[in-house]
């Protein structure tokens, strides 16, 4: 058993205690006998029986992802004592940028002084609340504000479990319109402020230099703004399964991220090169949006398949992608289960790192192929299209497999016509993105000249729109389609053996090659 697999192993176990923690809910004597076993295991076995001293460690990690988990929903919330008892005023800090929606905003506040109307003397407060508020007049980020009114439990529906969605940001309490004065501006983190800040001049800018939907579709695409857009839109995104471009997560910065390399490698952009640009891009692109922690956790993912790909080698970034997610769960524990985005982000990784050279193999030409067609087109250009085309529709369907129990089991649809509309897409969009951003940022520099690149931009959105539009009427684009959990682990189990068949078979075979070659 190698170093590198016995540290797979560990960080996996970490994060299995905290995924048994969050679906079970054992007790601490359950958790207790582990550790002593995990620890007798270790200590009878040392030198004498790695495999079983592995195991006892792996037992010793699974009780601390238990324990993080435990550790974390103690966390000190004095808040949501006050829940469903009455009015009563808090002052805290706006902590995230307000949320505004079509007809309300919401707040994330940072509760620090609680009041009760039955006493006299402010008691110190810790937690955070949701607000949700009328949109005049809004309140930004580090705005420091009084609340009057009654503290609420969410409440779950029988599709989604609200409780445990805003759990997984600490958030146990809400407050519906309640009474609001501002204290105090500028008390959150001063970088995070002017972030914000640019973010908010540069979605602006776009405001000015393009008009609706392409806009709307723009901050979209840079910033993950997708609330301005269309209700009809929205619906012919998520029919036509290409929400993914605009969303804040590992599935969308993954894929565009490999749109990204297969654009620089068609301007015969280095390797290298190629995949420190696409890098940068997607700093770029987390700075832009404020650098939230989804959006961080989405970003590490996007450089980890362009890692992988730049490397060539499975086996040297699988423990990197594992660490990465144990440190994001250890960070927070309750995205593992109650995170749909984090899950969306990790199975679009995967599916990127492990499916993709398998469809690469049944898509991309061989040898013979490339040299005919290179025969027939004399500059090679027809190849290098034909090749990214294939490569961005096995791209697409590697993220599909890997995500597919998710969407289906979280969103009961399913979409037929996806294959079509991201080949048909997604070529354009990092072109889109890159004469967007510089339409915006020339915007806020001198506007004719952003106006400029508008135009151009507004040619590349409308295309898209019209294309996203065309095929979500379609009949049967999309299916209605529900998966219980039991059949998403049938599907993820099957799926794991393919992928290990496949990779066994490859091995064997590079195995066979190299010893006629040494015979």
């Amino acid at each position: 058993m190698t170093k590198s697999r016995i540290f797979l192993f560990f960080c996996l176990s970490f994060i299995l205690g905290v995924f048994i923690q969050s679906l079970l809910v054992l007790s601490r004597p359950w958790w207790l006998g582990i550790l002593i076993l995990g620890i007798m295991l270790a200590a009878v076995f040392w030198g004498r029986g790695k495999k079983i001293v592995v195991a006892g460690f792996c037992l010793m990690l699974m009780v601390g992802g238990a324990w993080r988990f435990l550790l974390m929903s103690d966390t000190d919330n004095l808040v949501k004592q006050f829940n469903d008892k009455g009015k009563i005023i808090l002052a805290g800090v706006i902590a995230e940028e307000p949320d505004v929606r079509s007809d309300n905003v919401k707040y994330a506040v940072a509760v620090a002084e609680i009041k009760l109307l039955s006493l006299s003397h402010k008691i110190r407060g810790s937690g955070k609340i949701l607000v949700v508020s009328k949109k005049y007049p809004l309140y930004q980020y580090g705005d420091k504000i009084e609340i009057n009114g009654k503290l609420i439990t969410p409440k779950s529906g029988e599709d989604f479990d609200y409780q445990k969605y805003l759990a997984k940001d600490n958030i146990y309490s809400i407050v519906y319109y309640p009474e609001i004065k501002l204290l105090e501006a500028g008390q959150g983190n001063w970088l995070m402020g002017k972030l914000l800040l640019a973010k908010n001049k540069f979605k602006d800018s776009i405001s000015q230099i393009l008009t609706e939907p392409q806009a709307a579709f723009l901050a979209g695409l840079l910033l993950g703004e997708k609330r301005a857009l269309p209700a009809d839109l929205t619906t012919a995104f998520s029919r036509t399964g290409t929400t993914h471009i605009i969303a804040l997560s590992g599935f969308n910065i993954t894929i565009i991220a490999v749109a990204l390399m297969g654009l620089f490698n068609f301007f015969m952009v280095r390797r290298q090169i190629s995949f420190w640009l696409s890098v940068g891009v997607i700093v770029l692109f987390v700075l832009m949006t404020g650098a939230a922690a989804s959006v961080v956790r989405a970003a590490v993912m996007g450089i980890l398949v362009l890692l992988a790909q730049q490397v060539g080698r499975l086996y040297q970034i699988r423990n990197a992608l594992v660490l990465a997610g144990a440190i994001m769960v250890y960070s927070n524990p309750k995205v593992l289960v109650w995170d749909l985005g984090f899950q969306l982000s990790f199975a679009a990784t995967l599916g990127l790192i492990y499916i993709l050279p398998i469809l690469e193999q049944w898509f991309m030409p061989d040898q013979k192929e490339k040299e005919l067609m290179a025969g027939r087109v004399k500059d090679g250009k027809f190849v290098k299209l034909l090749k990214s085309i294939k490569l961005i529709l096995a791209t697409t369907l590697a993220a599909q497999i890997a995500v597919l129990p998710l969407l289906v089991v979280n969103f009961g649809q399913l979409s037929l016509i996806a294959p079509l509309a991201n080949i048909l897409v997604l070529p354009v969009i990092p072109l889109t993105m890159l004469v967007g951003f510089l339409g915006a940022l020339s915007g806020l520099i001198f506007l004719p000249i952003g106006q400029v690149f508008g135009w151009l931009a507004w040619l590349f959105l409308s295309y898209e729109i019209k294309i996203i539009e065309l095929l979500a009427k379609i009949p049967l684009a999309a299916i209605s389609f529900k998966w219980s959990w039991l059949g998403g682990g049938i599907y993820y189990a099957v799926l794991f053996w393919l992928i290990w068949y496949f990779h066994k078979k490859k091995s064997n075979a590079l195995l066979k090659k190299l010893n006629v070659a040494k015979a």
